[in-house]
């Protein structure tokens, strides 16, 4: 009887085993794994290590790449980008205090690490990531935006800015074109809403004049 014994537990085990080898030479072969070619971390831009006047401008082929950081942020690759005022007066150190104040609220930074501070409020350009919450625009989208003073500029290949920042492009501009306009019309349309109080339910039938001859506002 033992004898029986051992010989079907031997046999149940051989079965047992030719299952499993049967099993493994079916399952599908481990999945290839495939890389693409890493993306350059580096960008061309227009760049200032310290402020002062027009030699502290200066292009380098090494500034990073911007990535996102927020759910809400847009990467754009710059096609066209404009130079206003306000670019000439930050170069200078215009606000620089409280641009840092911006920045860093907490100041756990030091003295001058916003450098190399890249230049640039104006950008047109296509859209090349988004962020997980943003759901208006998708890469290739075509975009225009005025970027903040506190943040990064446009003087370069890449900036990263808040989705609602962004808007579409109108299709009737060029990416030049569409570059020249976002800030100085933005603020047109802070003085006419915040100062003059106007808005869409009660400026029908009204005129204005913004009046500046010095500047691009009011040309």
């Amino acid at each position: 009887m033992e004898f029986l014994k051992s010989c079907m537990l031997r046999r149940n085990a051989r079965t047992a085993a030719g299952f499993w080898r049967s099993q493994a030479a079916r399952q599908p072969p481990g999945r290839e794994i495939s890389t693409t070619c890493p993306r350059s971390t580096v960008m061309p831009a227009w760049v200032i290590d310290k402020y002062g006047k027009n030699e502290v401008l200066r292009f380098t082929q090494n500034m990073m790449i911007p990535v996102i950081h927020y759910p809400n942020e847009v990467i754009i690759k710059v096609h066209a980008a404009s130079v206003n005022p306000i670019d000439v007066n930050m170069r200078s150190g215009y606000g620089a205090t409280a641009l840092n104040m911006k920045r860093d609220p907490l100041h756990i930074k030091t003295k001058g690490e916003e450098f190399p501070l890249t230049l640039g409020r104006d950008v047109s350009g296509v859209v090349m990531e988004c962020g997980l919450d943003v759901r208006y625009f998708k890469p290739g989208d075509e975009v225009w935006a005025a970027v903040p003073p506190w943040k990064q500029g446009t003087l370069s290949e890449f900036v990263v800015v808040n989705g609602n920042e962004v808007s579409l492009k109108p299709k009737s501009l060029t990416h030049t074109q569409a570059a020249s306009l976002p800030y100085v019309a933005l603020t047109a349309w802070s003085a006419i809403n915040k100062v003059g109080g106007l808005n869409d339910k009660n400026c029908t039938g009204k005129r204005f004049c913004l009046s500046n001859d010095n500047l691009d506002l009011g040309k």
